[in-house]
């Protein structure tokens, strides 16, 4: 198929597995009840989930937007999120890479001489749940990569109806008594690693269930696209692009930031990081010679 007027926008928006843009305002972010108490009545009639509707909120005042592709820029963007470790963290990323996508409140003001500016509202709680699920699963993969079985063995047991893991305080079944897991654990002893393979599978199947849709690009190649419908879905997406091997995060010596390098010799991010562990290896090496 000729692709050649095909415009640059559609040529950025997709790359061989996935298609999506995402938005990022400019403006003031605060975390506030006030305002939020102020904009309720407009948010009746939402359908919103409960921890949607939960203070305090976050609140995003802007009127100028940028779209840019995280599948595409940002392809261990979920390692990122997982730096977050308090609200000025999360107005940092919300400032650089959007918000999660559970906007329950948008409206336009329109004042005279002023230019147009929206109001976007997402609850903390929201927030802090999503981080701790994911923080959560990260943890159980890197004992899963790095095959700790004493640590995991101490997570999963065998019950007689199957076998469970505990993450977060919460027991979870990964495999009930009749499955091909258990009968396995059963005639040849404890299998760990599998257990927490098959809870990972499930629990990011159900994150991105309903949220990434397969889709196709007319006029374009005849291939069919993951397509997320928010930013949280994105970054489960690539989270299994991760476990699957799709993708290696690396997190930089130089400046800590979380990047994919495409070369397993690439060490850090960029040039000047390069630069910078070189001079800084270069001293330790004058010092150890003194």
């Amino acid at each position: 198929m000729n692709n050649c007027n095909v415009s640059p926008f559609l040529k950025e928006l997709v790359s061989d597995s996935y298609t999506f843009f995402w938005e990022v305002y400019d403006g003031k972010i605060t975390v506030s009840e006030k305002a939020v108490k102020r904009l309720l009545p407009s948010i009746r009639g939402q359908q919103l989930e409960e921890i949607d509707g939960k203070l305090p909120s976050l609140v995003l005042r802007g009127n100028k937007k940028r779209y840019y592709p995280p599948l595409r820029k940002n392809p261990v963007l979920h390692r990122t999120f997982c730096e977050i470790s308090d609200n000025e963290d999360i107005i940092k990323f919300v400032s650089k890479f959007g918000l999660l996508g559970f906007t329950c409140f948008r409206e336009v003001h329109k004042r005279e001489g002023m230019p147009v500016e929206a109001i976007f509202v997402e609850s903390i709680a929201r927030w802090k749940q999503e981080l701790a699920e994911m923080k959560r699963l990260i943890h159980l993969w890197e004992l899963v990569k790095k095959e700790r079985l004493s640590l995991l063995g101490a997570l999963i047991s065998r019950e007689d109806n199957g076998i469970h893991i505990v993450i977060g305080r919460r027991k979870n079944l990964v495999a009930d008594s009749s499955s091909p897991l258990a009968r396995k654990w059963d005639l040849e002893g404890e299998q760990p690693l599998e257990a927490a393979r098959q809870h990972l599978s499930d629990y990011i199947n159900g994150k991105i269930m309903g949220s990434v849709f397969p889709r196709v690009m007319p006029l374009y190649k005849r291939r069919i696209y993951l397509s997320p419908v928010n930013l949280l879905s994105a970054m489960w997406l690539m989270f299994l692009w991760e476990v699957i091997g799709e993708v290696r995060p690396h997190q930089c010596p130089g400046c800590g930031e979380w990047f994919d390098p495409k070369r397993s010799s690439r060490k850090t991010c960029g040039d000047r990081c390069r630069k910078k562990m070189s001079r800084l290896n270069m001293k330790a090496r004058g010092r150890l010679i003194e």
